[in-house]
């Protein structure tokens, strides 16, 4: 979601602007860089995230009271690439969004903290959890982290985004706040499942994309002896068993009667 400029108290859209730097920081100092500057593939793959997230998010629904919402896709990001790469991507694309609408950049930063860092840090969070558990599902992973996790983080986001509205908004809401949370299933459910459809589909197809996807554990494989495998009795083995040979074939022969009657006849 996107916030309009003016829309709350200069003071807390600068406190937006403090937490935004300091996240890109403290991220681009955990991005392993020499990993992706090694890795092509990778590179492709991130910057094509990006541009298409970007390209998501021109596609919002205006409230008319200064909120614009769009799918956020960051649950499907943080997976894919982990939560460093995961704020660079969405910073990216919130720059693209400020270019196209160059008069909100008073409230980037608090753009950025509830549509980037906020869903990003509640899906890692999440994922860490289920991982210490070490499960060998990998329909955990998808649904616990790719559908629950969405669930989790844009649910907290959008609490967030009310509170704010509620306590640090120069306008007044015209509804409660039990009133406005009252439509978080609309916003939650679509963006979950639009989530865990990219991540289920990634996950089976190409599970080497998805950082956060334990593959080595998830498919591992189980050696399993087969019975043709097992020790078998040498006389019952039709590899290593010979047909008899048989010199007298007088028994597959016409009886001798037979050649008598064609002589007489």
């Amino acid at each position: 979601m996107n916030f309009a400029q003016g829309l709350f108290y200069s003071g807390f859209e600068w406190f937006g602007w403090i937490i935004t730097v300091l996240s890109l920081v403290i991220g681009m100092l955990a991005v392993p860089w020499r990993s992706i500057l090694g890795d092509s593939p990778l590179q492709n793959r991130f910057l094509g995230c990006a541009v298409v997230l970007a390209f998501l998010w021109q596609m919002s629904v205006n409230l008319n009271i200064g909120v614009v919402i769009h799918f956020m896709g960051m649950t499907t990001l943080t997976l894919f690439f982990g939560w460093p790469l995961a704020l660079l991507a969405g910073f990216i694309a919130q720059l693209v969004d400020l270019f196209l609408h160059w008069q909100q950049w008073p409230s980037f930063g608090l753009n950025y903290l509830y549509n980037v860092l906020v869903p990003v840090m509640v899906s890692w969070w999440l994922h860490v959890r289920i991982e210490q558990l070490k499960p060998s599902n990998p329909f955990v992973f998808i649904l616990g982290t790719g559908f629950f996790g969405c669930v989790l983080s844009t649910t907290v986001t959008l609490v967030l985004a009310v509170l704010s509205l509620s306590f640090f908004s120069e306008m007044e809401l015209k509804l409660n706040i039990d009133e406005y949370l009252g439509y978080l299933p609309i916003f939650v459910f679509p963006e979950a499942v639009v989530n865990g459809m990219f991540i289920s589909a990634t996950t089976i197809l190409h599970p080497q994309v998805v950082v956060a996807f334990n593959e080595e554990r998830y498919f591992k494989r189980v050696d399993r002896e087969m019975i043709l495998d097992e020790h078998i009795e040498p006389s019952l083995d039709l590899d290593q068993t010979e047909a008899p040979v048989e010199d007298d074939d007088s028994r597959y022969r016409p009886p001798k009667e037979w050649y008598d009657k064609d002589k007489d006849s």
